[in-house]
């Protein structure tokens, strides 16, 4: 392997994951308006949001193998430019359902994007530089989450959400480009778990179609009751699945050991709790506040932009004794945070921006920690598998939580008024972040004292 400038490694990764955080900022700050202009519910949203999700949690395991087979540099290249192609396409829809499905494409285009992004940053760096480079990666991407709010609620105030779509083929060309100048990971042909990868991404679908019909006005109980009860099945049978295949979408043993357990379920609920509340409180402020889409912008940029300054202080720590202290300290702050944001939501708006920033830097620290925490736990030969599952659980987890904890702000709603549903909402997702700082506390305390 030819040594890389870890600015050059982590730029180039940055390129794929950074775009997605724009687009996921961008869409965010545009709910609003792409409600407003096909007169869609929650649920739609929802699904806005949920379908790309959920089409690259089921096409990650088969992107892995498309890198395996054809190169990582290959794939990446191949994503990155069908998820800027999706979105340009999907500026041009007329109806929510024409825009859900090409964020279902998008959906594609991240899938075969993500997991290659981490196997290029492996081909590429040393051991003495994988931290700092991790780091960089996660720093430099975390700008998308910055220019996001801000550049699309520009673009949304003066030409309409349509233009929140634009940007995305300046990132992908850029990285397309830069990517020449990195190394191939090498290639291998392995078998895929069908089994796995289809009873997960069922199981995933019906739970998320159960917790958004839940949600909707007009609900039909008997039909949310029977998705989430075969969604729960499919679980089950998946976890058999599992046990008995050769070569599993989700190692076995992963799911037994207290530190990879503990790590990947943090992960999946603060991931399922930022996305959530991120949505909640980009409507809510428009809303309730009757701001523009750029001051919007501006309140969600606030919640974004001390991610890279907390991804930064993680991607620098050289021990675990201190990324457990740090990631401990990151989930209950975040708690915290959240709590209070709902209490502020309508109160002194100046106050409630200061919150935000804080538990942005406290979710910075987290999405760098948990890459980090992996690649300690796992055999170097295990780490591509390990950081692929660890994509698989945010994507999941995001789905879930906008789900879950979107259809609460529906049914508080109702019982309260729509404001304060989305506040109630929000403060739940505090509450069940608050898990985190047990799973963590648990598995990183394994860790150590391995």
């Amino acid at each position: 392997m030819t040594q890389k400038s870890p600015l050059l490694v982590a730029g180039v990764a940055a390129a794929g994951l950074g775009m997605v955080m724009y687009d996921n900022t961008a869409i965010t700050v545009a709910l609003p308006a792409i409600r407003d202009a096909f007169q869609a519910d929650t649920s739609s949203l929802q699904w806005m949001l949920n379908g790309l999700s959920l089409m690259t949690g089921s096409m990650l395991p088969f992107s892995g193998a498309l890198g395996d087979r054809f190169g990582p540099k290959r794939t990446f290249r191949a994503g990155i430019l069908l998820f800027a192609a999706a979105a340009l396409a999907g500026s041009f829809s007329t109806s929510i359902g024409m825009l859900i499905g090409f964020r279902v494409l998008q959906g594609i285009g991240g899938a075969l994007l993500l997991p290659n992004s981490t196997a290029l940053l492996n081909a590429n760096i040393t051991p003495e530089n994988r931290n700092h480079t991790v780091g960089l990666w996660i720093s430099i991407s975390a700008t998308g989450l910055i220019v996001g709010p801000l550049g699309g609620g520009l673009l949304i105030s003066h030409f309409g959400w349509r233009a929140a779509l634009y940007g995305h083929t300046v990132i992908a060309l850029f990285g397309a480009w830069r990517i020449g100048k990195l190394d191939d990971g090498p290639r291998r042909e392995n078998s895929l778990d069908f089994p796995g990868i289809f009873t997960a991404s069922f199981t995933a679908l019906a739970l998320c179609a159960g917790l958004i019909q839940f949600g909707r006005r007009n609900a039909n109980y008997p039909l949310a009751t029977a998705l989430i009860v075969v969604g729960l099945l499919l679980g089950y049978l998946f976890y058999r699945i599992e046990h008995r295949v050769k070569n599993p979408l989700v190692d076995p043993s992963w799911l037994t050991d207290i530190r990879t357990r503990g790590v990947l379920l943090a992960c999946a609920i603060y991931n399922g709790t930022i996305a959530a509340s991120t949505f909640l409180i980009s409507v809510l402020s428009q809303d309730s506040r009757s701001l523009t889409p750029l001051q919007g912008g501006i309140v969600v940029w606030m919640s974004c932009i001390l991610m890279p300054v907390g991804s930064r202080i993680s991607g620098k720590i050289k021990n675990v004794p201190d990324l457990r202290k740090i990631m401990l300290r990151g989930s209950i702050a975040l708690s915290v945070g959240y709590v209070v944001i709902a209490a502020l939501s309508q109160g002194p708006f100046l106050l409630m921006l200061v919150t935000l920033s804080t538990a942005g830097f406290c979710a910075g620290l987290l999405f760098s920690g948990d890459t980090i925490a992996i690649l300690n736990i796992l055999e170097p030969e295990k780490a591509s598998s390990g950081l692929a599952t660890l994509s698989l659980v945010r994507q999941i987890g995001a789905v879930f939580g906008i789900a879950l904890i979107g259809s609460a702000s529906e049914l508080f709603g109702r019982a309260t008024s729509v404001d304060n549903g989305k506040s109630l909402a929000i403060a739940l997702a505090g509450v069940v972040t608050l898990s985190c700082y047990f799973l963590l506390k648990k598995a990183l305390t394994a860790t150590v004292h391995d």
